[in-house]
């Protein structure tokens, strides 16, 4: 799915034609040497700005993934898509938006072939090799493990999230080159818990876990009870288990590629500082 927003008429066939027919009258004078060049030079800023190509607009894409992005009339809502298409607006940045999965929009930052961006993209160090960060769009509350509740027995006994990874009979299911903040990122590359990997989108990946294709995964609270119900499940047929030393929830940015110009990203995070002022929104960087 693609929208697009046009960008605004140029004036340049209708200034240039004032000119020439201003000069073919000019020449029936004595005097229209003189004439045409002041008036041209009076012009010419204004036939400069018309000829001045349209700003490039920047490809934003998105996956349907409520409360963080949906659809809404032309544009975008939801916890980050919401502040993510309005700071475009705001900024007056042409904005071209794409329904792409995760793992292709990946690959475009990375390919750097055109101007692109990501919404609701934790902090890694890696992808600012890439990539452009901007200001926190917003920031999560601590995430959850969901489970099947037919399989709540198998948790019993766990007091923390270390735990939990540490029990190899159990599967985590994550998805492929996702981010689930620097701090779990970190914990699951030191425990090495058994893990099953998907490109899937979070509400597939629902399905898998009540279908026992995995134990867990894990999931902001925000999204939970939306997620379940939009895969065709009800809160009951799963759990929710929180752990209290579970790292706060990470903030989240849009990511975009290096071809966009850096002074564009300054009048984003510009726009998003005021957006983000305006309601509960992250109050830093990292």
């Amino acid at each position: 799915m693609a929208m697009k927003e046009q960008p605004k008429r140029t004036m340049r066939a209708s200034v240039a034609g004032f000119m020439a027919a201003f000069c073919r009258g000019a020449r029936r004078h004595r005097d229209g040497a003189l004439a045409t060049g002041a008036v041209a030079a009076l012009l010419w800023p204004l036939l400069a700005t018309a000829q001045a190509p349209a700003e490039a607009p920047v490809t934003l894409h998105y996956v349907v993934r409520p409360p963080y992005m949906m659809v809404q009339g032309e544009g975008l809502a939801g916890l980050t898509g919401g502040p993510s298409y309005q700071a475009f607006k705001l900024a007056q940045v042409p904005v071209r938006l794409e329904e792409t999965p995760f793992a292709r929009q990946l690959r475009s930052l990375k390919e750097n072939t055109g101007q692109d961006c990501m919404i609701g993209m934790f902090w890694k160090a890696e992808r600012e090799e890439f990539g452009r960060y901007s200001k926190p769009v917003y920031q999560d509350q601590p995430q959850l493990v969901l489970a099947a509740a037919g399989n709540q027995h198998r948790f019993k006994g766990h007091a923390t999230i270390e735990d939990l990874f540490n029990d190899h009979s159990l599967r985590l299911l994550v998805k492929l080159a996702y981010s689930y903040g620097a701090p779990l990122d970190a914990l699951i590359e030191r425990l090495q818990p058994k893990r099953r990997a998907t490109p899937d989108e979070n509400l597939q990946m629902v399905r898998q876990i009540k279908l026992g294709m995995a134990d867990y995964m894990l999931m902001a609270p925000e999204e939970a009870a939306v997620a379940i119900e939009a895969a065709g499940f009800k809160p009951a047929d799963f759990v929710q288990l929180r752990y209290a030393n579970m790292p706060p929830g990470e903030q989240r940015h849009l990511l975009c590629s290096k071809n966009v110009p850096a002074e564009v990203m300054q009048r984003l995070d510009a726009a998003i500082k005021k957006i983000t002022e305006k309601g509960p929104g992250p109050a830093g960087r990292r």
